[in-house]
């Protein structure tokens, strides 16, 4: 005699297959309606996989979950299993998961008293998007799960929707096939957790370092003059200059630092300096990329002071302030020396030609020159242009009071230029005249050298 509860497994399988015709007909209707509901992240989206619960399966969870001390029907069985159609949305990547999980929301909405929200697109198409997600699983990792149901016929037909990228598919697969169909690995349980875990973390940063190398791609794609866009020239050089640093460092005194913001800063003067303004950017790039070789083989010697060919005057305010205090400090503080010396290397004029210049193409990336102009204009040239020196030399003050090296990184500068920008504009609003400018000097000035050094503290 057997247990009762065979017989209502034997009952739930027929049942299963009687009624496969119908569930196969809903398994294509709720893929074609997710295929529709995301054709506009198909970007996104790597594929679409659906399964009809097997009947060894159907098996093993009903005594896994012991469905027969709560039911007592087949009927009850297949009305109650929330996976008997399964639906999974495979995506590139595991940030792509929320991002589908959003786009699936917004095509549903949720009725009145229901617990479920429905789709305005196809109606029969429900949702339980009450569930927080993502849900955490029995083995500590979260999943995107969302218990839904079909109308068929007036009939409900469960089924699990599932979104998944493809190191999470790839994850599922392992733990599937290697951890719950060996059971084998019981006896080893706690030491197994700690490697799976490891795997599952390993897992994770091959999903970020793929998506790196596929944006890197795409925008690779997007450039069809590759190496000679702005972009592909900064990269360039910055990379080449950083590389050359590593390498000058190591052999001059032992060590290295990051350069790598001091890198894009050289590469973001030498873009304006020599690309921009070249009519053939293609041969710059060529006589950079020689002049780089040659540099490498050449000596460059951080422990030698920099000697400039003459004392750095300017006519620009700005540029006299920082200029002055850069030759200062060249062969003083070790930061900028070693920041100088890169300039200087790479460079082949004098060395106060290119001093000069790197200043002034610095002032230019904080202070549109035409921008600037225009303002104070209601004031008679000669006020407004005394204002403007002001206000440009309190900036460099600033600066050189903050005095490290950060000062000239490129998100710092950004920085600076959006508060001079906001004070200029409000400055110009506000003054009327010299006078009242003078009166208010102190303050004015005081309150700009603030804000700026509170940018680095």
């Amino acid at each position: 005699m057997r247990l009762e509860l065979f017989d209502l497994i034997d009952d739930s399988v027929k049942l299963l297959e009687l009624n496969n015709p119908s569930y196969q007909y809903v398994e294509g209707a709720i893929k074609g309606c997710f295929e529709h509901l995301l054709e506009d992240y198909m970007d996104y989206v790597v594929g679409f996989s659906s399964r009809i619960k097997s009947i060894g399966s159907l098996k093993e969870k009903m005594i896994r979950n012991k469905y027969y001390l709560q039911f007592s029907t087949g009927e009850e069985v297949l009305n109650f299993l929330p996976d008997l159609i399964g639906l999974t949305v495979e995506c590139r990547f595991i940030s792509d998961e929320n991002r589908i999980y959003q786009a699936i929301r917004h095509h549903f909405s949720f009725v009145e008293d229901q617990e479920y929200a429905q789709c305005m697109l196809y109606p029969d198409l429900c949702l339980n998007l009450a569930m927080p997600q993502p849900q955490l699983q029995r083995n500590g990792f979260t999943i995107y799960r969302i218990d839904g149901y079909y109308l068929f016929n007036g009939r409900k037909v469960n089924f699990e929707l599932q979104i998944k990228s493809m190191v999470h598919s790839f994850w599922s697969e392992i733990e599937h096939q290697v951890v719950y169909k060996n059971t084998q690995y019981v006896m080893f349980d706690s030491f197994m957790k700690d490697i799976l875990a490891s795997i599952r973390d390993n897992l994770d940063v091959v999903d970020h370092q793929l998506e790196i190398v596929y944006t890197q791609i795409l925008n690779q794609n997007k450039d069809k003059d590759i190496g000679m866009s702005e972009r592909g020239f900064k990269m360039f050089m910055a990379k080449s200059i950083s590389d050359l640093y590593a390498i000058k460092m190591i052999e001059s005194i032992g060590f290295t630092t990051d350069f790598k913001k001091c890198s894009a800063v050289l590469s973001q003067y030498i873009y304006i300096k020599d690309f921009v303004q070249s009519d053939q950017p293609q041969q710059k790039m060529v006589e950079y990329f020689e002049h780089f070789n040659l540099l490498k083989i050449s000596d460059l010697d951080f422990t030698e002071p920099i000697t400039l060919e003459k004392e750095f005057i300017h006519y620009d305010p700005f540029c006299d302030v920082l200029g002055r205090y850069w030759q200062s400090i060249i062969n003083i503080d070790f930061e900028w020396h070693v920041f100088f010396v890169m300039l200087f290397a790479i460079q082949p004029g004098n060395n106060i030609q290119d001093f000069t210049m790197f200043v002034e193409v610095l002032k230019s990336l904080i202070v549109n020159r035409f921008w600037y102009e225009k303002k104070f204009t209601a004031l008679d040239n000669v006020s407004a242009q005394t204002i403007r020196d002001d206000l440009l030399r309190c900036v460099a003050e600033a600066m050189v009071e903050v005095g490290k090296v950060e000062i000239i990184h490129e998100d710092r500068l950004l920085q600076i230029m959006e508060l001079f920008h906001e004070e200029i504009d409000r400055l110009d609003e506000m003054l009327e005249s010299l006078e009242e400018y003078q009166l208010q000097r102190k303050d004015i000035l005081t309150h700009l050298k603030h804000k700026i050094c509170a940018l680095f503290y």
